[in-house]
């Protein structure tokens, strides 16, 4: 039961990274840092470490 709740706050917390980079498109390297954030956790939801 804990490991879904695990998974859904990463999964919420991915998608509102996710948004929020496609939101700043004029800086690039907040782009770069959210998408080495939505990597980790995307990798955190399919559960490979």
């Amino acid at each position: 039961m804990l490991k879904y709740v695990y998974l859904a706050i990463a999964a919420f917390l991915l998608v509102l990274v996710v948004v929020s980079m496609f939101r700043k498109k004029k800086d690039v390297f907040f782009q770069i840092d959210a998408a080495v954030i939505a990597v980790v956790l995307l990798l955190r939801v399919l559960l490979i470490r």
